[in-house]
């Protein structure tokens, strides 16, 4: 008879709760994390070397009185090797510290020059200065948007592309830092700031924070809330500034970074927002769970059968049935009332491009925006045929 295998926890790992039900794991030298039932945590948390998986599992029937086999403990533990659960593994890697959906990314920013820098912006974090930035930011932001907008302004490449690309690249730093040193507040390790491609052409800022998954859930709110956090923070200084030394220019640079900084709000894209709402409803994949929700409940109706879903679930569904509302929307607008902007989008780039190069660049404050809206059109449309084409 085959002698049942022993089984002993690595070193490195180390467990957290990450909602009422689940636990996460996360092997500390590999930084590999995933997430544990609670029955699967307890099974675990019996694996000190000093059993073999039919203990394992006779220890576990006493407080579980669950039906499992040593086989399934057995492959169980066969998926978490993975993670380097058990020890050393040379076959186990270490967690890359660029994400999956970024391409050619290296890392520009080490985590020991940032570790020299979020100290000093702990500050920002406590709750008086918070809400004080948050109600200068409504107020200065609210009356530069009116003054702006009715004024027009025109824009020229002599002062408006040199100073949009320097703080463009200022801000997008200002806001990776945001996540860095939020994690810090928060006591999570952090790693580098880098740079590479999302759908390989556009380019993309990215920080390490991966070890949020280790915070409680606001906190991973927070974290996840900070790169935005900052970046109005940036802004509202430049508004600040440019309304001081009476240069305007300076603050439609601000409102226009700061459109791109709320862009990063919406929920309908793998933004910070679709992480905030992720986090708050403690759904990690939530795109693919809200569409999968949506499915049921349409099966469900259609087939005039009683759903299983809980009222969680329906709000996750809400949020793909909203999801799908507010792109048709967006699109309707795009397609039937912007058209001839999305058809003459490559000419205008082109038409901008040479202009630039020719100091004969003019913009208007409105065609600015109406030309960011047009490039979210792109981004999005190009995100979804690449969806559909991995299918």
């Amino acid at each position: 008879m085959e002698e049942s295998p022993v089984y002993k926890l690595s070193s490195d790992i180390e467990f957290s709760k990450f909602n009422e039900s689940e636990y996460l794991l996360h092997n500390v030298k590999l930084n590999k994390y995933t997430k544990l039932n609670q029955k699967y945590y307890d099974l675990l948390s019996l694996a000190d070397g000093s059993r073999t998986v039919s203990q394992i599992n006779m220890d576990f029937q006493k407080s579980h009185k669950v039906p499992i086999s040593d086989s399934q403990i057995i492959l169980l533990f066969g998926q978490l090797k993975q993670y380097g659960t058990f020890g050393h593994d040379d076959s186990i890697k270490e967690q890359s510290k660029i994400p999956d959906y970024i391409k050619y990314g290296f890392i520009f920013l080490k985590p020991e020059v940032i570790s020299t820098i979020v100290p000093f912006l702990k500050l920002l974090f406590v709750r008086k200065v918070f809400y004080s930035v948050i109600f200068f930011s409504i107020i200065i932001f609210g009356y530069s948007i009116y003054t702006n907008y009715y004024n027009n302004p025109t824009l020229n490449s002599n002062t408006f592309v040199p100073y949009f690309i320097l703080l463009l690249f200022i801000s997008t730093i200002f806001h990776e830092l945001g996540h860095a040193s939020a994690s810090h507040f928060f006591k999570a390790r952090h790693g580098g700031i880098g740079f590479g491609f999302y759908l390989y052409f556009i380019p993309a800022f990215f920080a390490d924070v991966t070890d949020i998954w280790r915070l409680s859930k606001w906190k991973r709110i927070i974290v996840n809330s900070a790169g935005i956090y900052f970046e109005i923070i940036f802004c509202l200084l430049l508004l600040i500034i440019g309304f001081f030394i009476k240069y305007h220019i300076l603050e439609i640079l601000a409102l226009a970074i700061s459109v791109k900084a709320l862009y990063n709000l919406i929920p309908f894209l793998r933004a910070d927002g679709y992480w905030i709402l992720s986090d708050l409803l403690n759904k990690p994949n939530l795109n693919f769970h809200a569409m999968n929700n949506l499915k049921l409940i349409l099966l469900s109706t259609f087939k005039n059968e009683k759903s299983i879903l809980t009222k969680k679930d329906y709000l996750i569904a809400l949020y793909g049935g909203f999801n799908i509302v507010m792109i048709a929307l967006f699109f309707y607008y795009q397609i039937f009332l912007n058209w001839y902007s999305i058809i003459n989008f490559p000419i205008t780039i082109y038409k901008i491009v040479i202009s630039i190069f020719q100091w004969k660049f003019n913009l208007s404050f409105n065609e600015l925006f109406k030309l960011l809206s047009v490039l979210i059109f792109y981004i999005i449309s190009v995100k979804i045929i690449l969806g559909i084409m991995k299918r």
